[in-house]
Protein backbone atom coordinates (compact mmCIF):
# COMPACT_ATOMS: atom_id res chain seq x y z
CA UNK A 1 0.00 0.00 0.00
CA UNK A 2 1.60 3.28 -0.93
CA UNK A 3 1.62 6.32 1.52
CA UNK A 4 2.33 9.68 1.01
CA UNK A 5 5.68 9.52 2.37
CA UNK A 6 6.35 6.53 0.20
CA UNK A 7 6.76 4.19 2.74
CA UNK A 8 4.94 1.02 1.32
CA UNK A 9 3.52 -1.22 3.62
CA UNK A 10 3.32 -4.96 2.23
CA UNK A 11 2.39 -7.06 4.68
CA UNK A 12 2.95 -7.27 9.08
CA UNK A 13 1.38 -10.13 11.39
CA UNK A 14 2.26 -12.09 14.77
CA UNK A 15 3.40 -15.65 14.47
CA UNK A 16 1.04 -15.32 17.93
CA UNK A 17 -2.15 -15.36 15.95
CA UNK A 18 -1.15 -18.11 13.43
CA UNK A 19 0.27 -16.32 10.28
CA UNK A 20 3.96 -16.40 9.44
CA UNK A 21 6.12 -15.08 7.57
CA UNK A 22 6.73 -16.07 4.29
CA UNK A 23 9.96 -18.19 3.46
CA UNK A 24 11.04 -17.94 0.10
CA UNK A 25 13.78 -16.07 -2.18
CA UNK A 26 12.33 -12.45 -2.25
CA UNK A 27 11.65 -11.30 -6.02
CA UNK A 28 11.31 -8.06 -5.04
CA UNK A 29 12.37 -4.90 -3.54
CA UNK A 30 11.02 -5.23 0.12
CA UNK A 31 12.68 -5.35 3.03
CA UNK A 32 11.38 -7.35 5.92
CA UNK A 33 12.09 -6.51 9.18
CA UNK A 34 11.33 -9.01 12.63
CA UNK A 35 11.61 -9.28 16.16
CA UNK A 36 11.64 -11.75 18.18
CA UNK A 37 9.57 -11.59 21.51
CA UNK A 38 8.96 -15.10 22.95
CA UNK A 39 11.24 -17.90 22.60
CA UNK A 40 14.32 -19.11 19.61
CA UNK A 41 14.68 -20.14 17.02
CA UNK A 42 17.18 -19.35 13.46
CA UNK A 43 16.55 -17.65 10.48
CA UNK A 44 18.81 -18.18 7.43
CA UNK A 45 19.53 -15.61 4.79
CA UNK A 46 21.76 -16.18 2.04
CA UNK A 47 22.44 -19.56 2.76
CA UNK A 48 24.17 -18.48 6.42
CA UNK A 49 22.08 -19.56 9.48
CA UNK A 50 21.82 -17.29 12.15
CA UNK A 51 20.33 -18.24 15.83
CA UNK A 52 17.47 -15.98 17.13
CA UNK A 53 16.10 -15.46 20.19
CA UNK A 54 14.36 -13.02 22.94
CA UNK A 55 15.35 -9.26 21.75
CA UNK A 56 16.39 -10.48 18.48
CA UNK A 57 15.66 -8.37 15.39
CA UNK A 58 16.62 -10.00 11.17
CA UNK A 59 16.58 -7.63 8.53
CA UNK A 60 16.15 -9.28 4.94
CA UNK A 61 17.29 -7.41 2.18
CA UNK A 62 15.67 -7.14 -1.19
CA UNK A 63 16.15 -9.83 -3.32
CA UNK A 64 17.30 -12.02 -0.45
CA UNK A 65 17.12 -15.45 -0.48
CA UNK A 66 15.61 -16.72 3.64
CA UNK A 67 13.80 -18.99 5.69
CA UNK A 68 12.53 -19.39 9.24
CA UNK A 69 13.27 -22.21 11.43
CA UNK A 70 11.59 -21.83 14.96
CA UNK A 71 11.35 -23.71 17.66
CA UNK A 72 7.39 -24.61 19.31
CA UNK A 73 8.36 -21.51 21.74
CA UNK A 74 9.88 -18.92 19.49
CA UNK A 75 6.88 -15.66 18.83
CA UNK A 76 7.71 -13.23 16.61
CA UNK A 77 6.31 -9.84 14.45
CA UNK A 78 7.53 -8.63 11.48
CA UNK A 79 7.18 -5.82 8.75
CA UNK A 80 7.87 -6.06 4.93
CA UNK A 81 8.64 -2.83 3.49
CA UNK A 82 9.36 -1.21 0.16
CA UNK A 83 9.58 2.42 -1.18
CA UNK A 84 12.43 5.28 -0.88
CA UNK A 85 11.41 5.99 2.91
CA UNK A 86 12.48 2.28 3.85
CA UNK A 87 15.40 2.00 1.98
CA UNK A 88 16.70 5.03 3.16
CA UNK A 89 15.51 4.15 6.99
CA UNK A 90 17.37 0.84 6.51
CA UNK A 91 20.31 2.21 4.91
CA UNK A 92 20.51 4.28 7.95
CA UNK A 93 21.05 1.45 10.63
CA UNK A 94 23.50 -1.20 11.37
CA UNK A 95 21.84 -3.89 9.90
CA UNK A 96 23.25 -4.60 6.51
CA UNK A 97 23.30 -7.92 4.52
CA UNK A 98 26.85 -8.85 6.00
CA UNK A 99 25.07 -8.03 9.23
CA UNK A 100 21.48 -8.58 9.23
CA UNK A 101 20.54 -10.22 12.60
CA UNK A 102 21.15 -8.40 16.32
CA UNK A 103 20.40 -9.20 19.32
CA UNK A 104 19.21 -6.64 22.11
CA UNK A 105 16.99 -3.50 21.11
CA UNK A 106 16.44 -3.27 25.14
CA UNK A 107 13.51 -1.88 24.95
CA UNK A 108 10.20 -4.09 26.94
CA UNK A 109 7.75 -4.47 25.15
CA UNK A 110 9.16 -3.54 21.56
CA UNK A 111 7.17 -5.51 19.57
CA UNK A 112 4.13 -3.41 20.01
CA UNK A 113 5.82 -0.89 17.52
CA UNK A 114 5.12 -3.76 14.63
CA UNK A 115 1.36 -3.73 15.28
CA UNK A 116 0.28 -0.50 12.63
CA UNK A 117 -2.51 1.65 12.75
CA UNK A 118 -5.47 1.10 10.71
CA UNK A 119 -8.82 3.67 9.74
CA UNK A 120 -10.98 3.54 7.68
CA UNK A 121 -9.72 6.68 6.02
CA UNK A 122 -7.05 5.68 3.44
CA UNK A 123 -5.90 9.17 3.19
CA UNK A 124 -5.04 9.23 7.16
CA UNK A 125 -4.09 5.52 6.92
CA UNK A 126 -1.15 6.45 4.68
CA UNK A 127 0.15 9.25 7.43
CA UNK A 128 -0.03 6.93 10.45
CA UNK A 129 1.31 3.78 9.06
CA UNK A 130 4.36 5.66 6.98
CA UNK A 131 4.66 7.77 10.52
CA UNK A 132 5.29 4.78 12.89
CA UNK A 133 7.25 2.68 10.16
CA UNK A 134 9.58 5.93 10.64
CA UNK A 135 8.73 5.32 14.52
CA UNK A 136 9.58 1.95 14.42
CA UNK A 137 13.14 2.28 12.18
CA UNK A 138 14.49 5.14 14.55
CA UNK A 139 14.75 3.07 17.62
CA UNK A 140 17.06 1.24 15.44
CA UNK A 141 18.58 3.87 13.73
CA UNK A 142 19.04 5.06 18.16
CA UNK A 143 20.33 1.25 19.13
CA UNK A 144 22.23 0.58 16.13
CA UNK A 145 23.22 3.84 13.75
CA UNK A 146 24.72 3.06 10.97
CA UNK A 147 29.28 3.46 10.54
CA UNK A 148 28.95 5.15 7.18
CA UNK A 149 26.33 6.46 4.70
CA UNK A 150 28.69 7.27 1.64
CA UNK A 151 27.69 3.91 -0.46
CA UNK A 152 23.98 4.36 0.83
CA UNK A 153 23.27 7.83 0.16
CA UNK A 154 24.44 6.49 -3.63
CA UNK A 155 22.73 4.11 -3.79
CA UNK A 156 19.59 6.12 -3.18
CA UNK A 157 20.18 8.22 -5.40
CA UNK A 158 20.90 5.97 -8.09
CA UNK A 159 17.14 4.55 -6.86
CA UNK A 160 15.55 8.04 -7.13
CA UNK A 161 17.07 8.51 -10.47
CA UNK A 162 15.70 4.99 -11.81
CA UNK A 163 11.99 5.73 -10.47
CA UNK A 164 12.33 8.99 -12.40
CA UNK A 165 13.62 7.91 -15.52
CA UNK A 166 12.94 3.83 -16.21
CA UNK A 167 10.17 4.45 -18.42
CA UNK A 168 12.58 5.73 -20.74
CA UNK A 169 13.58 3.15 -22.91
CA UNK A 170 16.92 5.15 -23.79
CA UNK A 171 18.11 5.17 -20.03
CA UNK A 172 20.62 2.82 -18.21
CA UNK A 173 23.68 2.51 -15.90
CA UNK A 174 25.49 4.94 -17.63
CA UNK A 175 22.86 7.80 -17.50
CA UNK A 176 22.62 6.84 -13.71
CA UNK A 177 25.88 7.16 -13.08
CA UNK A 178 26.45 9.98 -15.23
CA UNK A 179 23.94 11.95 -13.26
CA UNK A 180 25.34 11.03 -10.18
CA UNK A 181 29.08 11.85 -11.56
CA UNK A 182 30.55 8.39 -10.25
CA UNK A 183 32.04 5.68 -12.41
CA UNK A 184 30.34 2.91 -13.45
CA UNK A 185 32.46 -0.11 -11.90
CA UNK A 186 32.14 2.22 -8.49
CA UNK A 187 28.57 2.38 -8.86
CA UNK A 188 27.91 -1.33 -9.85
CA UNK A 189 30.04 -2.14 -6.39
CA UNK A 190 27.87 -0.19 -4.21
CA UNK A 191 24.02 -0.82 -5.67
CA UNK A 192 25.09 -4.18 -5.81
CA UNK A 193 26.58 -4.99 -2.66
CA UNK A 194 23.54 -3.30 -1.00
CA UNK A 195 20.72 -4.12 -3.26
CA UNK A 196 21.86 -7.71 -4.05
CA UNK A 197 21.57 -7.22 -7.85
CA UNK A 198 23.22 -5.24 -10.14
CA UNK A 199 21.88 -1.44 -11.55
CA UNK A 200 20.65 -3.11 -14.87
CA UNK A 201 18.76 -6.15 -13.07
CA UNK A 202 17.81 -3.30 -11.04
CA UNK A 203 15.77 -1.38 -13.73
CA UNK A 204 14.54 -4.00 -15.66
CA UNK A 205 12.87 -5.47 -12.45
CA UNK A 206 11.47 -2.28 -11.91
CA UNK A 207 10.06 -2.24 -15.27
CA UNK A 208 8.61 -5.27 -14.83
CA UNK A 209 6.70 -4.15 -12.28
CA UNK A 210 5.24 -1.83 -14.19
CA UNK A 211 4.20 -4.18 -16.25
CA UNK A 212 2.58 -6.68 -13.95
CA UNK A 213 0.49 -3.94 -12.73
CA UNK A 214 -0.34 -3.18 -16.69
CA UNK A 215 -0.82 -6.43 -17.30
CA UNK A 216 -4.27 -5.67 -15.16
CA UNK A 217 -5.53 -3.61 -18.36
CA UNK A 218 -7.01 -6.06 -20.97
CA UNK A 219 -7.38 -3.08 -23.38
CA UNK A 220 -4.01 -2.45 -23.34
CA UNK A 221 -1.62 -4.62 -26.26
CA UNK A 222 1.49 -6.54 -24.65
CA UNK A 223 3.27 -4.20 -27.09
CA UNK A 224 1.98 -1.41 -25.74
CA UNK A 225 2.84 -2.51 -22.00
CA UNK A 226 6.20 -3.63 -23.38
CA UNK A 227 6.90 0.57 -24.62
CA UNK A 228 4.96 2.34 -21.67
CA UNK A 229 7.30 0.09 -18.84
CA UNK A 230 10.49 0.65 -20.46
CA UNK A 231 11.63 -1.84 -23.37
CA UNK A 232 12.00 -0.74 -26.66
CA UNK A 233 12.09 -4.85 -28.01
CA UNK A 234 8.91 -6.69 -27.26
CA UNK A 235 10.47 -9.94 -27.55
CA UNK A 236 12.97 -8.88 -25.07
CA UNK A 237 10.47 -7.93 -22.76
CA UNK A 238 8.71 -11.20 -23.34
CA UNK A 239 11.86 -12.88 -22.44
CA UNK A 240 12.95 -10.93 -19.31
CA UNK A 241 8.77 -11.04 -18.07
CA UNK A 242 9.12 -15.14 -18.32
CA UNK A 243 12.56 -15.55 -16.82
CA UNK A 244 11.50 -13.31 -13.90
CA UNK A 245 7.94 -14.29 -13.67
CA UNK A 246 8.25 -18.01 -14.52
CA UNK A 247 5.39 -16.71 -17.39
CA UNK A 248 4.92 -15.05 -20.63
CA UNK A 249 3.17 -11.78 -20.12
CA UNK A 250 0.00 -13.17 -22.06
CA UNK A 251 -0.15 -16.24 -19.82
CA UNK A 252 0.56 -14.03 -16.34
CA UNK A 253 -2.66 -11.41 -18.06
CA UNK A 254 -4.94 -14.71 -18.40
CA UNK A 255 -4.29 -15.90 -15.11
CA UNK A 256 -4.73 -12.64 -13.07
CA UNK A 257 -7.96 -11.80 -14.93
CA UNK A 258 -8.93 -15.51 -14.62
CA UNK A 259 -8.63 -14.85 -11.13
CA UNK A 260 -10.37 -11.86 -10.64
CA UNK A 261 -13.24 -12.89 -12.72
CA UNK A 262 -13.28 -15.71 -10.03
CA UNK A 263 -13.00 -13.38 -7.11
CA UNK A 264 -15.69 -10.90 -8.68
CA UNK A 265 -18.24 -14.05 -8.83
CA UNK A 266 -17.66 -15.15 -5.62
CA UNK A 267 -19.20 -11.33 -4.31
CA UNK A 268 -22.88 -11.87 -3.17
CA UNK A 269 -25.15 -9.46 -5.47
CA UNK A 270 -27.29 -7.42 -4.10
CA UNK A 271 -31.15 -7.89 -3.96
Amino acid sequence: MNNIIDFICYSNGDSATGATLSMQSTADESYKLGYVYAGSGAVTIDEKEYRVYKGSSFLVFPYTSFSLSPNSDMRYKWIEVSGLAAAASASRIALCKSRPVVHDMGIEGFERYFELPDSSDESSLFFRRGGMLIILFSYYYEKYPGKSADGSGYVLKARSIIEERYTDHTFGVKEVAEQLKIDRSHLYRLFKDEMGVSVIDYICRRRILRAEMMLSNASLSVKDVAFSSGFSDQLYFSRMFKKLNGKTPTQFREALLGKNRVSASDTPTKP
